[in-house]
């Protein structure tokens, strides 16, 4: 009688178990990852769309009125979305706008906008060099350990 060669039910079986524990391990590794990965691109942009806002303070001496709310090109207000003229954002997880702009000062904030980033609090930058993150998400920048960009 010929034995006839395969997998036993058992044997698939084990293979599926361990399948399911490297998965159950590496999957909320690999999100908390592409969440930091995510963040860590924000903050390069809220970098880059300072350095726009100085660039254009530069030439006009206000970081006022450079927000373009009705993406016409040119700048007519001073608190919205950023501008593509200030700057590009590298992803679409996070939203960047102008919070606050005048003569002297600006702050630009990220914040998420979906997928995985969602409920980990919005990043800020302003012309200072501060830089705030809202750990805790609950839409406040002055907890403890806000004032920074670190876990």
């Amino acid at each position: 009688m010929r034995r006839i060669r395969g997998f036993t039910i058992i044997e698939l079986l084990v293979a599926l178990a361990i399948l399911a524990i490297v998965s159950a391990l590496a999957i909320p590794i690999y999100t908390q990852y592409s969440i930091r990965t995510f963040r860590a691109d924000a903050q390069k942009d809220l970098l880059l769309c300072g350095q726009g806002l100085e660039r254009l303070a530069s030439q006009t001496f206000t970081y006022a009125n450079h927000v373009d709310t009705d993406a016409d090109g040119a700048g007519d207000a001073d608190t919205g979305p950023v501008s593509v003229n200030i700057c590009t954002p590298s992803s679409f997880n996070y939203a960047l706008t102008v919070q606050a702009a005048d003569a002297n000062t600006f702050t630009v904030r990220a914040t998420p906008a979906g997928g995985p980033v969602v409920g980990d609090g919005a990043l800020e930058a302003d012309a200072s060099g501060a830089r705030r993150w809202d750990k805790n998400n609950n839409g406040d920048f002055t907890d403890a350990g806000d004032d920074d960009w670190h876990d």
